[in-house]
């Protein structure tokens, strides 16, 4: 897939210009500026490992909010434009449904992931002049990479199945609410204090994206912080480090692929249409 492709510009460009798009950039760049160079300064004696520590910080919040805004653009590119009639044009036109999923896609992810490079980009100088090692960097924005794909292609799925910006944003957030709080740590001392076997939550933790991301930063970063609870510890112990990145980089790969295979399928369905729609002459 490249960008000379006249629907992929339009998505890339019309997402660079939204407020949403400068907007995350910068908060990600002021977060990780202020994380590495003021946060926990009172382990920055012991070195890069302290600045690594310093970056988890900003693992934490963008564990949160990169799902968040990879799904705002996503959910509605689809929804949005069959809400307000300009998808029965985008139809007419000599492309199949499934090169307009496909270059949708491309668009937006293209605009999220350029959104969370240049958001990251600060902070890896910052962190590199600090003394952070370049792979610890480059791993953990792989990684945040990977997440914002995996909802991209999520938020594509939700608004291939929805008829309006409203529905598909409202899906969106319940979607992102339910992973945020079912990853949480408290949640999960919480099903081990109910009794939930210890295996179970094992694989809810590397099936659920936002908690997978999670598990493999810190056990980049740091894997003896102590903070990857019961459960990633117990995983931690099994896999040992390299497995613990390997499994949750094939869970984030997972839900990119499926979740956009799912979407690109519902898309090309001829019953997904809006109200009145008359029967689309390009199929798959």
């Amino acid at each position: 897939m490249t960008i000379d492709r006249p629907l992929v510009r339009r998505e890339l460009r019309d997402a660079v210009r939204r407020y949403w798009f400068l907007v995350n950039a910068g908060a990600f760049a002021v977060a990780g500026l202020l994380f590495v160079l003021f946060g926990d300064t009172g382990s920055m004696l012991v070195g890069s490992r302290g600045y690594a520590r310093a970056l988890a910080g900003l693992m934490q919040l963008a564990l949160v909010f990169v799902p968040l805004m990879a799904l705002v653009p996503s959910v509605v590119a689809i929804a949005g434009e069959r809400e307000a009639g300009t998808l029965d044009y985008l139809l007419a036109q000599p492309l199949t449904r499934t090169r307009v999923f496909v270059d949708k896609w491309t668009g937006v992810g293209t605009a999220v992931v350029l959104s969370v490079l240049v958001g990251l980009g600060f902070t890896a100088v910052a962190a590199a002049l600090k003394g952070v090692p370049g792979g610890r960097i480059a791993a953990l924005m792989g990684l945040t990479v990977l997440l914002a794909l995996a909802f991209v292609s999520l938020g594509m799925w939700l608004s291939a199945l929805t008829t309006s910006r409203t529905k598909a944003t409202s899906l969106g957030l319940t979607v992102w609410l339910l992973l945020v709080g079912l990853g949480s740590l408290g949640v999960m001392s919480a099903f081990v204090q109910w009794g939930v076997p210890a295996g179970a939550l094992e694989a809810w933790a590397l099936v659920n994206p936002i908690e997978a991301y999670r598990l493999a930063a810190i056990a980049i970063l740091d894997p003896e912080a102590g903070v990857l609870g019961a459960v990633g510890q117990a995983l931690l112990e099994a896999l040992g480090v390299a497995g613990l990145v390997a499994a949750s980089v094939a869970s984030l790969a997972a839900w990119s692929g499926a979740a956009f295979l799912l979407g690109r399928r519902a898309f090309s369905r001829p019953d997904r249409r809006g109200p009145g729609r008359t029967p689309a002459r390009s199929t798959t």
